[in-house]
């Protein structure tokens, strides 16, 4: 007979809580937990085959070693590392520190968070800055803008009070990050639609979620900047804005107002593909609602300008007032992260760590901005032929940069050039394959776990986070598989660094909290415990791990409760709406116009999600894949009639980098002109021959060193001009 047990299901940074029946050790269903007040019984799909995964037979249950004939055999864990560490020693020696890497994936913190403090350590204690994460190829302006336009030192307007939320190129029923609670969106819609929220949606597909919004502008893809500089024309010019706010909170607001000026919402319609009386009450909706939130997604991000894009929302929040005030109860202060003061004030602008310091990729003379090393940047700078700057090993954790990395084929050219590829995975991935060693770990559901990644979403931006103050921590449920050799991926870094004779030291999470903790040393003799970790990076924690333990189930930790606290007498920190930079690109977006008609290349690919997929997770499971092997290229029907097309097609997809073979599917929600797929699908050239079990990747048609973003280094990715025929 199964027995129930509560856990966190780690398939992305949601932190859904759960119950997983156990037989005889084995876990053999995950459901939802109908008694969760947060999370109310939600489980998508990804978790319900969470179990399923775990003992997936293409599982990896031993690391892996590339022989010379390209094959991979068994190789022990603790054999690995050493063999690793002493090539990380003779890289080291010869090319000095820089010449060692480490990509961080989505995974590398959705299994555990005590991956991410150990892999950072590493990189410090072996004096290499070049650490880099997905952070710099989905949405790195959120965090640049940030620092070119300060914050706000108290939470946006919550999602449980709002009574309006603007969505740009998100879909958060499918992605479910952004927009409406990761707890469970569809739930938490609904109820709000019902007590009466207004919901914008900006989005070239009537996506999910679009389909229940109150205002659906189905723009032109590219056009989303344009678009917010209008939203502001009209609230400027019909006096909308919070002129309180303004005047006490905010600077450079005329150098705004005269910017968007020339954005008419006439002008800005032709080039959007909208109406322009829509333009307008959707800039009303959103300026006279009492309370609510702007937030951007990936697609429009990838676009071009992820960095203009999301100074203009922070721009839009502020000038109609979209900021926590004194007195006001925080909804969602951290539970397991530092506990912190929250104050109705603005924290200046940090331009000086926005964009353009610390280290030098020489490759492209880019370097490092608020979100991060620009991984964009890393594959010329591992191809580059001056051997003193030269990247010559990458460590791969939680991630898979042969799928998801933009400009495949240069990827694919800088894994093989690289000395040194180890690849920390569950399975043989597309990069795996490429790796010299491939290092198998333990899945979440064998470790244990809490909830504090979801905690991060909060301060990621606005419009991101809960309602509620949620923790949950889960001890391991079930052993590794019998005969296997796994370790937990810290456990790697840890190893690694025992061998080169390094000391670890870990930052406790801080949250922007006001007391100093210091770093924790690790026992570099004596492996510490995860638990261990756990304690060490939660130090201050506004509820002590012990007694979030104590409820397995999880729970709502709203006592004692968190309140605003007033602007400090004499603050003089305001929030700089008047960046001379941004308002200068802003410019040059003039007179506002779409993409170019190609003839040669007469489509635009843009970006979605699928919320049975993440990245190029669970692509090979037959429990969220429900049979589709692939990733199609979604078109209007009438584009693939005109094309002489049928449903289930197989086309060649150019762009002026590279092509792909995909399959057609019919998608009438689209806007005419879009071929519209999900990233992360797919492998090499080498798989497309078996498109229809592998799928497209879209990264081969994206060129990362011509159409890219100066401060961020992250190129268009979406939005792509493509052309489409048949195979």
């Amino acid at each position: 007979m199964p027995t129930d047990h509560h856990t966190i299901c780690r398939a992305c940074h949601a932190a859904c809580g759960v119950i997983v029946a156990v037989d005889g050790g084995e876990p053999v269903s995950v459901r939802g937990n109908p008694d969760n007040p947060v999370y109310k019984g939600f489980c998508c799909i990804k978790g319900q085959n969470f179990a399923a995964q775990r003992n997936s037979p293409t599982r990896l249950l031993h690391s892996q070693k590339r022989q010379p004939d390209g094959r991979y055999t068994d190789i022990p864990a603790e054999q690995a590392m050493d063999e690793i560490a002493a090539k990380l020693a003779a890289i080291k020696g010869g090319y000095g520190a820089r010449a060692i890497s480490l990509y961080a994936g989505t995974f590398a913190s959705a299994a555990s968070n005590a991956n991410s403090p150990v892999n950072v350590a590493f990189m410090k204690a072996i004096g290499s800055p070049m650490g880099f994460s997905s952070n710099t190829i989905d949405q790195p302006g959120k965090m640049v803008a940030a620092a070119l336009f300060g914050r706000w030192m108290a939470p946006c307007n919550n999602f449980a009070d709002a009574e309006v939320v603007m969505l740009i190129g998100l879909n958060p029923l499918v992605a479910m990050s952004g927009g409406v609670p990761h707890t469970n969106p569809g739930r938490y819609l609904t109820d709000a639609l019902q007590k009466g929220l207004q919901l914008i949606v900006i989005d070239p597909r009537r996506t999910e979620t679009a389909r229940r919004a109150s205002q659906h502008l189905q723009v032109k893809p590219g056009n989303d900047v344009a678009l917010l500089a209008a939203l502001l024309n009209v609230i400027f010019s019909e006096g909308l804005h919070d002129r309180a706010f303004v005047a006490e909170h905010m600077q450079g607001v005329d150098a705004l107002r005269e910017a968007v000026r020339p954005f008419s919402p006439e002008r800005v319609a032709l080039a959007c593909g909208v109406d322009a009386q829509h333009i307008v009450t959707a800039a009303r909706t959103f300026a006279n609602a009492r309370t609510g939130v702007a937030t951007a997604g990936t697609g429009p991000n990838m676009a071009g300008q992820t960095t203009l894009l999301e100074y203009l929302v922070l721009c839009l929040n502020s000038i109609c007032g979209r900021w926590q005030r004194a007195g006001e109860l925080v909804r969602n202060p951290p539970c397991l992260g530092q506990a912190r003061e929250y104050i109705a004030q603005a924290l200046p602008p940090t331009t000086k760590y926005a964009y353009g310091f610390g280290e030098t990729m020489h490759a492209r003379s880019i370097r490092c901005s608020a979100a991060g090393m620009p991984t964009a940047a890393l594959a010329d700078e591992i191809l580059q032929d001056d051997d003193t700057h030269r990247v010559r090993a990458m460590i791969s954790h939680g991630g898979n940069p042969v799928a998801a990395w933009p400009d495949q084929l240069k990827t694919i050219e800088a894994m093989r050039k690289l000395d040194l590829l180890v690849q920390i995975d569950v399975t043989l991935s597309a990069t795996a394959r490429e790796a010299d060693y491939v290092i198998a770990v333990k899945h979440p559901l064998e470790m244990a776990g809490m909830s504090l990644h979801h905690e991060y979403l909060t301060d990621y931006a606005p419009g991101f986070g809960t309602t509620q103050a949620w923790a949950q921590y889960t001890p391991a449920i079930v052993d590794a598989p019998a005969g296997s050799d796994l370790i937990e991926d810290w456990e790697f870094f840890y190893g690694v660094a025992q061998r080169l004779g390094v000391a670890l030291k870990l930052v406790p999470v801080s949250f922007g909290g006001s007391v100093r903790v210091e770093p924790w040393p690790m026992d570099m003799q004596h492996k510490p415990s995860t638990e261990e970790i756990y304690a060490a990076i939660t130090q201050n924690s506004r509820i002590p791990l012990a007694r979030v333990k104590q409820i397995p189930e999880g729970a709502v930790f709203a006592e004692p409760p968190v309140h605003v606290a007033p602007k400090q007498e004499g603050w003089k920190g305001r929030l700089d709406a008047g960046n001379a930079q941004m308002l200068a690109d802003l410019a040059q977006l003039l007179p506002a116009q779409a993409m170019q008609h190609d003839p040669d290349r007469p489509f635009r690919l843009i970006s979605r999600r699928q919320i049975n997929i993440l990245n190029s997770s669970g692509r090979d499971m037959p429990g969220q894949t429900h049979g589709k092997t692939y990733n199609p290229a979604y078109m209007h029907p009438q584009d693939v009639a005109d094309l002489g097309l049928q449903q289930g097609a197989l086309v060649r997809i150019e762009s002026d980098r590279a092509s792909i073979p995909a399959i057609v599917e019919v998608d009438r929600n689209l806007r005419r002109g879009l071929v519209s797929m999900t990233h992360s699908w797919g492998g090499g050239p080498e798989t497309d021959k078996d498109v229809r079990n592998g799928g497209s990747c879209t990264g081969r048609l994206i060129t990362d060193d011509a159409d890219y973003e100066a401060y961020t280094a992250l190129p268009r990715m979406s939005n792509i001009p493509v052309s489409v025929q048949a195979l």
